[in-house]
This record gives structure tokens, C-alpha cells and sequence, in this order.
């Protein structure tokens, strides 16, 4: 996770070097960190590149630093298509079209209760279940974007998507974010 991590930084500072060059008086490209994920012990990192002035495309990568046992959630990579409805360029009220690449780890002991031959009551595990799955998802979420004249960004959203295939008993993936960033 920490090789898609840093290749994942080296693209989007290769991207974002090369945008500078081409166009240095207009800001098309945004890097972005979700404060209410990292909270939930699975850090995000978001780029967005702006198409026109009310569109734009990005993608976030999270990853969960919690064990497995604690939280199921290990990786997800959203891809996404932003519509803004606001004044301002690609800022204000926005509707989200997004797809996602979910990984998830399920661990659970299962133990057996009994009383011994000296009435003693005792627990033993009798098996341990730890299945990964990777699944493909389709979601949709609502948010609002402010830009400040410095060019900084705050953003806050919420959706969630539907996982296709053997999910482990998880069908769904959240898109939250309360987000802080810089546009450039």
C-alpha cells in the first residue's frame, strides 16, 4: 500500500509540474486531504483536474491504517466526474458521478464455550476466517465547494456507492469527506 501510495504522489507531482509549465496564469489542478476520513483511521488524497468551468474529473485514494480485525476497509481508489452549479469557477454547489476500486479484509475467530471436567467454564478458538476481497463500485454524492481569493479550498460532501461482487457482507462503500486543499 505504501508503493501505490508514493507512486501515487510521484504522478500527481509529475502531473502537476507539467500543468505548471504549460499554463502558469490559470489554475486547472487542485491536491487536496479529507480531514473527516483521517479521523476514521482511513487517510484520503485527492487530485482534481478541471475540464471546463463547471466540470471536472479526480480521483482519491484511501488507505485504512487500522487492523483488520478493527476495521474491514484496507484500500479504496475512487475515480470521479464533479458538475458545479455556482458563480464562481468550478466552486459552490456540486453533484458527483464516481466509481471505486474497494478492498477489504474480513477477520473473525470463532470460539467454543464448554464447561471441563472440574465445572470450570473455558473458551477455546476453534477456527480463525480471514478472506480479502477486491471489489468493483458505482456511486453517486452532493457537496459544496468554497474557494478563498488565495486560492484554498474547503469542501464537504456525502454519498456512497454499491459494490458488485462477493462483498463479504459489505455492499456498500461511503463517499464523505469534510476536505481542505489548495488549487494551483
Amino acid at each position: 500500500m505504501k508503493k501505490i501510495l508514493l507512486l501515487f504522489f510521484v504522478c500527481t507531482s509529475s502531473i502537476i509540474n507539467a500543468q505548471q509549465e504549460q499554463d502558469s496564469d490559470e489554475t486547472k489542478q487542485e491536491l487536496k486531504f479529507n480531514l473527516a476520513m483521517s479521523i476514521a483511521g482511513v487517510p484520503e488524497l485527492t487530485y482534481e483536474y478541471f475540464l471546463e468551468d463547471n466540470s471536472s474529473v479526480g480521483a482519491s485514494i484511501a488507505i485504512g491504517l487500522e487492523n483488520a480485525e478493527d476495521m474491514s476497509l484496507r484500500f479504496i481508489l475512487s475515480p470521479y466526474y464533479r458538475l458545479f452549479f455556482g458563480k464562481k469557477k468550478n466552486a459552490g454547489f456540486f453533484i458527483e458521478a464516481n466509481s471505486a476500486i474497494a478492498t477489504y479484509r474480513d477477520i473473525y475467530n470463532r470460539y467454543e464455550y464448554y464447561y471441563d471436567d472440574n465445572g470450570e467454564y473455558r473458551e477455546d478458538s476453534i477456527s480463525v476466517y480471514d478472506k480479502k476481497t477486491t471489489n468493483f463500485g458505482l456511486g453517486a454524492a452532493v457537496g459544496f465547494k468554497l474557494l478563498t481569493r488565495n486560492n484554498y479550498i474547503g469542501e464537504i460532501y456525502a454519498g456512497a456507492g454499491r459494490l458488485f461482487g462477493d462483498s463479504n457482507d459489505i455492499e456498500v462503500y461511503p463517499r464523505v469527506g469534510i476536505t481542505i486543499g489548495k488549487r494551483f
